[in-house]
This record gives C-alpha cells, sequence and structure tokens, in this order.
C-alpha cells in the first residue's frame, strides 16, 4: 500500500466520520461551528459536501423524531401508537440513508 492509497483512506475514513447516524450531525456541526468561528470557509469540496449532506439528514431526523414523538405523547392511544410506528419508520429510514451514504463513499461514488 503506497502513500496515496493511505491519503485516500484516510480521506474516506474522515468524511465516513460525518456520516455516522446522530454522532456525524454532531461533528459536522461542531466543524462548521470552529470554521465559522476561525473564518476558515476554504474547506476541500467533497468534504464540504458530506458536511452539509450529514447536517441536512441529522437536523431533518431530529425535527421529524421530536415533532412525532411529541405528537404521540399528547394523542390518545390509537393515534399515539400510529404515530410511534411512524416514527421508527424514519428513524429507521435516516439509519439506512447513512449506511447507503456510508457505502458510496467507500466505493467512490459520492
Amino acid at each position: 500500500m503506497n502513500y496515496d492509497d493511505q491519503n485516500e483512506n484516510y480521506n474516506k475514513l474522515q468524511l465516513s466520520l460525518y456520516l455516522l447516524p446522530v454522532l456525524g450531525t454532531i461533528l459536522a456541526l461542531m466543524d462548521v461551528l470552529i470554521a465559522s468561528a476561525q473564518k476558515n470557509h476554504q474547506r476541500p469540496s467533497p468534504k464540504r459536501k458530506t458536511i452539509n449532506l450529514s447536517l441536512k439528514l441529522g437536523l431533518t431526523w431530529i425535527i421529524m423524531y421530536s415533532g412525532l414523538w411529541l405528537g404521540s405523547s399528547v394523542a390518545n392511544d390509537i393515534f399515539a401508537l400510529r404515530l410511534l410506528y411512524l416514527n421508527g419508520l424514519f428513524t429507521t429510514g435516516y439509519f439506512f440513508a447513512c449506511g447507503y451514504f456510508l457505502w458510496r463513499i467507500w466505493h467512490r461514488k459520492l
């Protein structure tokens, strides 16, 4: 394994950290806040694209999760069960989407 392969694997690993479910969103948000505090907006394009994707996925999931959870806590029993089931479907979809994008990174398609 030469230096280029090691560097490429390191870059893929770094991008993969941003796409981990839940934890990757926190890491992406920290990176955005640190970059804006340092006024360092010159990030490589694949990294910026991955961070934006992670933030979009994570924030959409957390808004849907909290909204459906709050809705189920104030609804009657049957409707609450349906909302919790829908919440589980969205959560499963979020985890599968993160896994799909991780797969794309490691197969050079993202």
